[in-house]
């Protein structure tokens, strides 16, 4: 099904693609819960922070999520993970064949080998982090058949205490939806081009993947 949209402009964001999906067609409810893909210039849209040249290639595809399942990531700036956020739409996507839910929420630490902790900064790859997220979620979904993988993470600064990841996973059984869980995790530690720099009351260190400190000079 197809439908032609007049806009004033050749730059359209994301969220207005949304928008103006929101108001009409089939996949109303999708789009305003934000569950719908992107697709334009022959390339799926992952940023939700993307703006598409409508002058240059003026079709858009808005496309319901694959049969097989859900995979998302969102990246959040400047804000931690709106924790009741993220529970709500995770648990939207419940269906019968759902049997077990599994989530991790990162915090940020108040106390490191007995240092205290002041605030942590996450400084990302403005394309690449998006990119590797949603790689993630799809790869892992697909390989475990999950029904749902949803990744939310902040980059910006932070205090002890702020939630600045959070990863659901669902799926028919606990076994698969406990390990895929626990993969993406780690993946998301060292694949994302996120780096964490720690500041500590002895000091400010980047902190790698495994949990290593290295001293910033």
């Amino acid at each position: 099904e197809f439908e032609e949209v007049d806009v004033d402009r050749c730059e359209v964001t994301f969220s207005e693609v949304l928008e103006i999906v929101g108001k009409r067609g089939r996949l109303r409810e999708l789009a305003e819960l934000g569950y719908v893909l992107v697709v334009h210039g022959g390339s799926l849209i992952t940023s939700r922070e993307a703006t598409l040249n409508v002058c240059e290639d003026p079709r858009v595809d808005v496309v319901p999520p694959s049969a097989g399942g859900v995979s998302r990531a969102k990246l959040i700036l400047g804000e931690q993970v709106p924790v009741a956020d993220f529970l709500r739409e995770l648990l939207s996507y419940l269906d019968s064949e759902s049997g077990a839910v599994a989530t991790y929420f990162g915090v940020v630490k108040g106390s490191v080998a007995g240092r205290r902790v002041e605030k942590l900064v996450y400084e990302h790859h403005e394309r690449l982090t998006g990119e590797a997220l949603n790689r993630i979620a799809g790869e892992v979904a697909s390989k475990a058949k999950l029904r749902v993988v949803l990744i939310y993470h902040s980059v910006g600064e932070f205090e002890p205490g702020d939630v600045v990841l959070a990863v659901g996973v669902v799926g028919s059984g606990r076994k698969e939806v406990l390990e895929a869980l626990r993969e993406i995790v780690e993946r998301v530690k060292h694949e994302t081009a996120i780096w964490k720099k720690e500041f500590r009351d002895d000091g400010v260190y980047w902190v790698i993947g495994d949990g290593t400190r290295v001293p910033v000079k």
